[in-house]
């Protein structure tokens, strides 16, 4: 992970608390000790031993981030605060936030029962999404289109949180972006945005990240930046969100106080120069972080996009990447994200994906295409079928 080399690189010395993840990291870091370290069964005591000899902790996973902070305020070092790595795990709580602060965010309602869904759809028509209130990505997100459907997938979404609660809001079509930004001493240090779009169909998977495509729109993001900032009330973090964007309407719909998933950091520091992981590092351990200082290598490109590949069929075999990779100047990473034997079907989420492909180049369009060439091949080399996103990415800003 990119993570663990940049701090490495850094000349830190890494330790690492990870009991529970699925994806291993142990042999990435200096010192790895398996504990739990997720906010609702950590081990504060043990955890806290460890922050005691630590110059800063920091969290990678949103089922963290109040115990990192906690542990954090409890050793003296530098945090994001508790009661604000709270409010980041609460899709509640955040909307709220939003409201507060004179966001525009969607119309929404906390759902424990089938009466709140039949309180919210007694005041409006149409699409709606249903998700888990906890923050855990796009897992148990579901469009609906009626009170019916709604009441039919309740119990799906809230057997996938862990307060068995779930939010249920308005659902908008069109142009969304993802804001990756930092904020220190309360001003804003560095803000890019990403495009984004999503398969159709009943789950939210991501198709692709475009990145460097929308720079006439970062003044605007700088500012959505420091009003996300004020709402959370977040002097020194990061910051990831998503909007919906209409002309000079924003709609918030989520947000995130960490780098943003999906190769998120990987692209922005190709197209920005920002290592995201690096501008994490210095604010856990307290160093300065400036505009200056957050840009610390060089830009690969002007564009980048990340393709991610959902498909059906049964995994025949392992593809070397060299096979998917010749002939594609602008795609420069492919990953089979399935082994040999594994039988996929469309995904809900984008933990149900088969793989990947990462590019950069001068050439928007171009580099999409490259990126087409490289799915399909992938794919057909598992003896897969791909499951296509059909509409077209927006034209990048002139």
């Amino acid at each position: 992970m990119r993570a663990f080399a940049t701090w490495q690189a850094m000349g830190l010395h890494v330790t690492l608390v990870d009991g529970h993840s699925t994806s291993r990291y142990e042999q990435l870091v200096d010192e790895f000790y398996p504990l739990d370290a997720r906010d609702t069964s950590a081990d504060l005591d043990a955890l806290a031993e460890l922050a005691g000899r630590a110059d800063g902790v920091t969290a990678l996973a949103d089922d963290s981030q109040a115990t990192v902070s906690a542990l954090a305020e409890r050793a003296g070092l530098p945090s994001i605060g508790v009661e604000t790595a709270v409010a980041a795990r609460s899709k509640s709580v955040q909307r709220a936030l939003y409201d507060r602060a004179g966001m525009h965010s969607l119309a929404w309602r906390e759902v424990r029962s089938l009466e709140d869904l039949d309180a919210f759809f007694g005041e409006r028509d149409g699409p709606a999404v249903l998700k888990p209130v906890d923050a855990t990505g796009g897992l148990g997100a579901l469009a609906v289109d009626t009170l019916d459907e709604a009441r039919r997938k309740l119990g799906v979404v809230l057997a996938l949180s862990p307060t068995r609660t779930a939010i249920v809001e308005d659902r908008l079509s069109g142009f969304e972006v993802c804001l990756e930004a930092a904020v220190s001493g309360g001003e804003v240090v560095f803000a890019a945005l990403t495009d984004a779009d999503h398969l159709d169909g009943p789950g939210f998977v991501c198709a692709y990240g475009r990145f460097g495509a929308r720079r006439d729109l970062n003044p605007r993001a700088e500012v959505e930046t420091a009003r996300l900032a004020g709402a959370f009330g977040l002097r020194d973090g990061l910051i990831h969100a998503e909007y919906k964007v209409d002309g000079d309407d924003w709609v918030i719909l989520e947000t995130a106080l960490r780098p943003g998933g999906g190769f998120c950091p990987e692209l922005t520091a190709r197209t920005t120069g920002v290592n995201l992981y690096e501008v994490q590092a210095r604010l856990a351990l307290g160093w300065p972080v400036t505009a200056a200082d957050v840009r610390t290598e060089d830009v690969s490109a002007t564009f980048a996009q990340a393709q991610y590949i959902p498909a059906e069929g049964t995994v025949r075999r392992f593809v070397p990447p060299a096979q998917v990779l010749a002939g594609l100047p602008d795609v420069h990473e492919v990953g089979q994200q399935v082994l040999p034997g594994q039988k996929l079907r469309s995904p809900m989420s984008d933990g149900g994906r088969a793989g990947y492909a990462l590019g950069w180049g001068e050439d928007l369009d171009g580099l999409h295409e490259q990126l087409q060439v490289a799915a399909d091949r992938l794919c057909a080399s598992m003896g897969l079928r791909r499951i296509v996103h059909t509409a077209e990415p927006a034209p990048a800003a002139s």
